[in-house]
């Protein structure tokens, strides 16, 4: 992150959670960056990268797509913006960017298409509650009506943090809290932690939209494929809580009180609240109500999905 947003950054005072749900609500999304992919067959190269369809793409929309290897795990989940036929911007856990990059540039070749890391001259805004309006460097946030983008340099990004929290009453909430909202809508964000786990599916990437079953071939696509039409996907991702007073890893494991040894599960992301812990989580199978959820930490808290 670039050393003059995050002096800037350090100067506000943030909240963990969201304190009004029908605030106007800002929030630095440090956990993210940006991957540049530019040049004149960037479109062709991503169409053979990537899940999603970018022939299908509208310019200054976004998009949830992934990035598979070749046994169709997911390295990284991510959200793609079209900026121009030549220019998309891939939005990711900003830990995974320089591992994708390297990964994606064994398969340039000679094809015309740049990479460029832009996290240290980028910055990006999560909007809540903000007002729906065609504006400069503003994006829609997926399907989502209540939030919104907003991707710029950082000199740009500090004047719009600025201006927006001098002119109206803004709540200002952490990665944290937006992470709680990305949790309650079911959209999972890979980290170092928990790249190349699962299939799209077992993240529920298909049934979000981010996996395109007539685009044709991409990398890893022959496995996605498979456990799409031949129903072998068992795992399921849900969301649930729990009263854990700390912070839960990604990739923590999950177990059932009557067998502790036992891994049925892992933690994608988790975001505290002020009474509990919201969890997103995949589990080997369905649960039956008889089984008893828990992580596997120092205190064995139980999970309760919700």
């Amino acid at each position: 992150m670039n050393e003059q947003w995050n002096a800037f950054i350090q100067t506000q005072k943030f909240s963990a959670s969201i304190l009004d749900d029908n605030a106007l609500s800002l929030c630095s999304l440090n956990q993210l960056g940006i991957l540049a992919v530019s040049g004149s067959d960037a479109a062709t190269f991503l169409q053979g990268q990537t899940t999603c369809d970018i022939n299908l793409l509208e310019d200054n929309t976004t998009q949830l797509g992934a990035y598979c290897n070749a046994k169709g795990r997911t390295i990284t989940s991510f959200v793609i913006i079209k900026k121009s036929d030549n220019i998309f911007h891939l939005i990711l856990s900003v830990d995974l960017i320089e591992t994708v990059k390297k990964k994606l540039q064994m398969y340039i070749m000679r094809s015309d298409v740049t990479l460029t890391n832009q996290s240290e001259t980028h910055c990006i805004l999560g909007l809540y509650n903000y007002p729906a309006e065609t504006q400069a460097n503003l994006y829609p946030y997926l399907t989502e009506d209540k939030r919104c983008l907003f991707i710029a340099d950082t000199q740009t990004c500090q004047q719009f943090f600025s201006d927006l929290t001098l002119n109206k009453s803004v709540q200002l909430i952490s990665p944290n809290a937006w992470c709680g909202l990305d949790i309650l809508a079911g959209i999972p964000w890979l980290n170092v932690s928990t790249t190349e786990l699962f299939v799209p599916q077992m993240i529920s990437l298909d049934t979000l939209g981010a996996v395109s079953f007539e685009k044709g071939c991409y990398t890893g696509q022959e496995v996605v494929a498979r456990t799409h039409y031949l129903g072998k996907n068992k795992r399921v991702m849900l969301i649930g809580s729990c009263s854990a007073k700390v912070v839960i890893p990604s990739a923590c494991p999950i177990t059932e009180q009557a067998d502790k040894n036992t891994i049925i599960g892992t933690v994608i992301s988790s975001s505290q609240q002020e009474k509990s812990t919201l969890l997103l989580v995949v589990l080997k199978e369905q649960p039956t109500t008889a089984k008893n959820l828990q992580l596997n930490n120092e205190h064995y808290d139980e999970i309760t999905l919700i």
